[in-house]
Parts: structure tokens; C-alpha cells; sequence
């Protein structure tokens, strides 16, 4: 992922209003991430834990995604962009209202995530040896499929 300013950051939300955007907080300085292991970059807003945020590359530019978490009780799932078997932990239901018109008429779309949206370290783990195989490959692998289901998220809320 290519690295963000504030700047860059506020202008690429795609189903945020002005004002959900002036209100974001940023629980992290931007010139201290490693953006080369990033496939997507996600928050939780540390004043608002129900609501987080998604900037996802899409044909090579930022779409920031405001995300609801959805109250649940469920304790255990797969997320669905990491898919990481091994950590299913604190993965919760997002919610993010669509983008433009279909999004002011209250359409939205969900997905499972972690949490703390980690899947950019979880995809880089070692193979267990059930998964086997070559490491290289394996972590090349899930990092693609990172990406590609990140970016179909940021599609479905584009539509």
C-alpha cells in the first residue's frame, strides 16, 4: 500500500459525510507504519469503538470506508478477508452504508472482520503443518487474497 497523509486520508472516504470525516480520530501516526505490509489500513476510533475505518487501495487509489460494528455475542468466527484459520478470536460483524445514492436510501453492506484489523500480520504468518507446503508461496498466496477480497468489499460499498 502506498503511504497516506491526513490530507489523502480525509479525501478518500467514499460513504462518509464531511463531518463523520472531521470527526475520525487516528489512533496511530502515519509516519511510523511499515505501509510495504500493508494490504489495506484499518481502525477502530479509540472515542467511538463502534464505529472504524478501512482505506483500501482500489485500482491504485485510497477509498476510506466508515464501518459500524454491529452488536453481537458471537465469540469465535472466520474473518472473511484474512480467512486466517488459526486466529478466529474477537472477529466481528462491520457494517458500512453503500456509497452515493443507494447509501443515503440506507442500503449498507457487511462483512466479518477482526476486531482489530490485523489481517495484514496474520496473513504473513508461518504455514502450520496441517497448511504445509512452501512458506514463500503460501504467505505470497494469502497476501493476494488479502487484497483482492479487501478490494471487493471496497467495490460492493462503491456500487
Amino acid at each position: 500500500m502506498d503511504a497516506l497523509t491526513n490530507a489523502t486520508l480525509a479525501k478518500s472516504f467514499v460513504n462518509a459525510s464531511r463531518r463523520d470525516v472531521t470527526r475520525m480520530t487516528l489512533p496511530f501516526d502515519l509516519d511510523t507504519l511499515d505501509w510495504d505490509r500493508l494490504e489495506y489500513l484499518g481502525w477502530t476510533d479509540p472515542k467511538t469503538p463502534q464505529r472504524a475505518y478501512a482505506v483500501v487501495p482500489v485500482d491504485g487509489t485510497p477509498r476510506g470506508i466508515l464501518l459500524r460494528a454491529v452488536p453481537s455475542t458471537r465469540n469465535q468466527a472466520m474473518c472473511n478477508w484474512c480467512e486466517d484459520i488459526t486466529d478466529v478470536a474477537d472477529v466481528r460483524m462491520f457494517s458500512a452504508r453503500r456509497a452515493g445514492a443507494s447509501g443515503r436510501q440506507g442500503n449498507s453492506v457487511a462483512t466479518l472482520l477482526h476486531a482489530d484489523f490485523r489481517c495484514p500480520a496474520l496473513v504473513r504468518r508461518l504455514p502450520t503443518a496441517v497448511e504445509g507446503g512452501d512458506p514463500e508461496a503460501f504467505i505470497g498466496r494469502r497476501v493476494e487474497n488479502l487484497r483482492a477480497r479487501a478490494e471487493a468489499f471496497a467495490r460492493k460499498v462503491m456500487a
